[in-house]
């Protein structure tokens, strides 16, 4: 099942796989131009033609289609199917790659497409069941390491603080300030 979301709030489900009937190649370029592709999911920005039907499209409509491996592989033999899989595990949004996620002890730390229409990510940090940190902004591929060091060297009450922080000051300025009211100052 394929769904198509758009900007203006509209949204539906549809059995027709874009993708169906397309070989292998174009289904790797349609992959490698995805607007988002993350653990397995694609979503590709799509024309207006594929609007929900429930509304008329509007100019500033971004409609984006998601499927999963499942419909994007539909009708590819094996090698074919594995192939595309693996690149499907390739997360990236707009084309720029996003960080792999990394471990420390309990602590895992990633990023991901986040679940809006302009090419933002979630920079996520989970330990076991307990979010420390959920953060939605634009990619940038240093903050994901900033925050395990921060995390190493302070634990996980200063990814909380960023947290509360990051909505009033943004996730930089509030990683700075933690950082800063943190470490001792040199005079």
């Amino acid at each position: 099942m394929v769904t198509i979301s758009c900007s203006c709030g509209s949204a539906s489900t549809t059995r027709t796989n874009p993708l169906r009937g397309l070989p292998l190649a174009d289904r790797v370029d349609l992959v490698r131009a995805a607007y988002s592709v993350h653990a397995g999911f694609l979503t590709l920005d799509v024309d207006a033609s594929w609007h929900p039907s429930a509304d008329e499209p509007r100019e500033d409509c971004v409609v984006l289609l998601d499927m999963d491996a499942l419909d994007a592989t539909e009708g590819l033999d094996e090698p074919d199917a594995r192939s595309l899989r693996n690149l499907l595990e390739i997360a990236h949004v707009r084309g720029r790659l996003l960080p792999q996620p990394v471990e420390v002890g309990t602590a895992r730390f990633r990023v991901a497409p986040a679940d809006e229409f302009d090419g933002t990510v979630t920079y996520l940090v989970l330990d076991g069941a307990t979010t420390l940190l959920e953060q939605t902004g634009p990619l940038d591929r240093g903050v994901l390491d900033e925050l395990v060091r921060l995390y190493r060297a302070f634990g996980t009450a200063a990814l909380v603080q960023v947290d509360g922080l990051a909505p009033r000051l943004g996730l930089r300025t509030a990683m700075d300030g933690v950082l800063r009211a943190r470490t001792p100052s040199v005079a």
